[in-house]
This record gives C-alpha cells, sequence and structure tokens, in this order.
C-alpha cells in the first residue's frame, strides 16, 4: 500500500509543478498580450495626433495666406494714401505759389510787353 501512496503523492505534484507552470506561462502570455495591446495603442494615438495635425495645418495654411494678403494690401493702401497726401500736399503748395507770385508776374510780363511794343512803334 505505501507504494500507491508514493504514486499518488508523485501525481499530485507533478499536477502541482504543471498548474504552476501552466499559471506561469498564463501569466506570461498575458504580459505579453498587454503590451502588444499597448504598443497598438500607442500607435493608433501617434496616427491619429498626426492626422490631427495634419488637419490643422491644411486649415492654417489657409487662414495664413489670407492673413498675409490681408497685410499686403492693409500695406498698400497705406502706401498709396500718402503717395495720394504727398500729391495733395504738393499740388496745393504749387497752387499757393502760383497765387502769391501771379502779381509780380503780371505786373512784370505787362512792363515787359509795354517796353517790346513801344520798341516796334518807334522802329
Amino acid at each position: 500500500m505505501a507504494k500507491r501512496r508514493m504514486r499518488r503523492t508523485s501525481q499530485i505534484s507533478t499536477n502541482r509543478q504543471s498548474t504552476a507552470d501552466s499559471l506561469a506561462d498564463t501569466a506570461k502570455d498575458m504580459s505579453v498580450n498587454a503590451v502588444k495591446v499597448a504598443t497598438e495603442t500607442a500607435k493608433a494615438a501617434l496616427g491619429g495626433m498626426q492626422e490631427l495635425g495634419r488637419a490643422m495645418a491644411s486649415m492654417a495654411a489657409p487662414a495664413a495666406r489670407r492673413s498675409v494678403k490681408t497685410a499686403n494690401e492693409m500695406t498698400r493702401a497705406a502706401i498709396d494714401s500718402t503717395r495720394d497726401l504727398t500729391r495733395s500736399a504738393t499740388d496745393t503748395a504749387r497752387e499757393a505759389t502760383r497765387s502769391a507770385t501771379s502779381p509780380a508776374r503780371r505786373t512784370t510780363r505787362s512792363g515787359a510787353s509795354r517796353r517790346k511794343s513801344g520798341k516796334r512803334r518807334a522802329a
């Protein structure tokens, strides 16, 4: 009878080892699978962030172009208005100069024309 007990005992210890090995293998597989899932999740998140970045960039580029275009138009308008103001001031200054010197010109012209006409008559 002692032999039977030893066999049973040895079978039980063998089963315990296989159960422990089985649990260790299962834990190992779960760990490996957890790492795989985490890796795939990180890849998917990175891909999503890249797509979001591309979408934002595609929206930002036209907005930046519009901003630059608007800034250029505003600069041109400012330069054009400055030119117009300068021209107006120059024209006003010319007119003022002409108005101030016009009586003197008339006097000079009328005196010169009288002299010339007198010389013609004498000749």
